[in-house]
Formats: structure tokens, C-alpha cells, sequence
């Protein structure tokens, strides 16, 4: 029994050290932490899907989508009475608004990573990043997975490497 427990260990230790990247950040949306907002509207969702870890994007840049969540495609109205279609990730938009205005904004997020400076990303209004929280966060989740993945491949090393250990007294 002990030694399926340790072999269960590894991937489970595994899947939480990338979900702690991959859903954890996006969540908590870090890459809009001191992003300045460029312009305010409503959106009204049309249809949505959920993805990841990695989704192409609808989106007329055709990039890519990093991490787990609603990708929505929305009808934006901004406040100066435009109106355009636009991809909403990060589950900002979830099946739950379809057919409903929320109230968005558009921020300037730092994309340096890419070689292309800042881009225009939607947020709800009433979202706040949240990087103390996600780093805690982060480092919580990625610590635990990879305490489980190092204690069940020890154990299994120590059990078929360094043969079966002695029963504790």
C-alpha cells in the first residue's frame, strides 16, 4: 500500500508545483499589478470557453494564453460610445455573464517578455491584482508539490534502490 501512495506522490506532487504557476498567478492576476488603466466600458459576453494550461488566442495578435480559466468572446462598448469585439481571458468573463453587461477596464500590461513592450488587456472594474497574495500563494502550492514529489520518489528510490526499509519500532 505504501508503495502506491509513493508512487501517487510524485504526480500529484507534480501537478500542484505547475498548477501553483500555471493557475495560481493568472488568478490572482499578477501581470496587471501596476498596470495603468487605459479606458473604461462594458462588455457582454457572447460565448466562452474554458482552456489550458496553454490556449491559442482568438485574440487578432494570435499569442498564446497561459494558465487555466473562461476565455469569453465579448462585445465592448467604451465610454466614448465605440463598440468592438474582444477576447477576455483569465476567467474576467466567465458563461455566467453571458448576455450581461459588466463593467471593464483596459489595461496597459507589461508583455517585455515578448519583445513588444505593453498590451491591451480587459479586467473587470471591480478587479484588483493581487501580487503579495499570489507570491504566498505561489510559493505555498509550489512548496507542497514539491514536497510530495520529492518525498514519494525518495521513498521509491530508498524502497527498489536501497532495498525495502526496516519496519519503525
Amino acid at each position: 500500500m505504501r508503495v502506491v501512495r509513493d508512487v501517487l506522490l510524485v504526480p500529484l506532487g507534480l501537478v500542484l508545483f505547475l498548477s501553483g504557476i500555471l493557475v495560481v498567478l493568472p488568478f490572482f492576476g499578477v501581470s496587471a499589478a501596476g498596470a495603468e488603466v487605459t479606458d473604461r466600458g462594458t462588455a457582454v459576453a457572447q460565448r466562452c470557453r474554458f482552456a489550458g494550461p496553454i490556449a491559442d488566442s482568438q485574440a487578432p495578435e494570435r499569442g498564446n494564453v497561459l494558465g487555466f480559466g473562461h476565455i469569453c468572446q465579448a462585445r465592448v462598448t467604451w465610454r466614448d460610445g465605440t463598440t468592438e469585439s474582444r477576447e477576455v481571458s483569465g476567467s474576467q468573463l466567465t458563461p455566467d455573464d453571458i448576455g450581461t453587461e459588466v463593467a471593464v477596464v483596459e489595461r496597459a500590461v507589461d508583455d517585455s517578455a515578448r519583445g513588444s513592450g505593453t498590451r491591451p488587456q480587459l479586467y473587470r472594474a471591480d478587479f484588483e491584482p493581487h501580487p503579495v497574495l499570489a507570491g504566498i500563494a505561489v510559493i505555498g502550492v509550489c512548496l507542497l508539490g514539491g514536497a510530495c514529489a520529492l518525498v514519494g520518489a525518495s521513498n521509491l528510490h530508498q524502497r527498489f534502490r536501497g532495498g525495502q526499509r526496516a519496519p519503525s519500532a
